[in-house]
């Protein structure tokens, strides 16, 4: 029965809610963000929603939401887990006070002796990003290579991360990201390329070439 039964779908919600509020308090648009052309800040945003199943008058005993936080490399991955778990400890010692939905809606049925209760895990290969030298020399050189071949140069950065690009970096490695196909198709389903985009990007590769042979001669 309704009376007898804590939702775990509608506190899921209420929950998510909550700590959303509190992520995007404590980890807002960064100042840097605006330098390096970021189109977006840190987000936090579910992404698929499970359950064990049943039928749609039964309410289950738990449900499982998933998602991810793309964080800006001016925050720390360490310290976003850390809050995280925070938010979610500090929901369940005041899960009485999370809103309900409708006068029967309870997170705590005394009488039956049940709680709801939230818990919070993390993907084990959690990757940072980065944020490159807009001072260096490699910067400067893949921004005039690019613009002598494509015609024009925006730097912009995107939320996000590949593998290694931050170790290479913390070994001191003047890393710089940049590519020459079609952003609209990346990432779907009929993701492509052209090759005429993928003959400028070795033209460019060529230009930095020649510039920093410049350089040592």
């Amino acid at each position: 029965m309704t009376l007898q039964a804590i939702n775990p779908l509608e506190m899921a919600m209420e929950a998510l809610k909550e700590i959303q509020l509190r992520f995007y308090r404590d980890f807002p648009p960064h100042p840097q963000e605006q330098v390096y052309g970021f189109a977006t800040p840190s987000t936090m945003k579910p992404t698929q929603w499970s359950y064990p199943g049943g039928g749609v008058n039964q309410i289950p005993a738990e449900c499982t939401v998933s998602g991810d936080v793309r964080l800006t490399p001016f925050y720390s991955t360490k310290d976003v887990v850390k809050k995280l778990q925070e938010y979610v400890d500090d929901i369940n010692a005041n899960i009485d006070k999370l809103p309900t939905q409708g006068p029967v809606s309870k997170y705590v049925l005394p009488d039956e002796n049940l709680t709801g209760r939230l818990s919070i895990s993390f993907d084990e290969s959690i990757m940072t990003g980065v944020a490159c030298n807009l001072d260096s020399r490699g910067f400067h050189v893949l921004c005039k290579a690019t613009e002598l071949v494509v015609g024009h140069v925006k730097p912009y950065s995107i939320t996000g991360s590949l593998p290694l690009i931050r170790e290479l970096q913390d070994e001191g490695f003047d890393v710089q990201t940049s590519g020459y196909g079609l952003m609209a198709t990346y990432h779907a389903k009929n993701e492509y390329c052209l090759f005429s985009d993928m003959c400028q990007g070795f033209q460019v590769f060529v230009s930095i070439i020649a510039q920093l042979e410049e350089d040592s001669s």
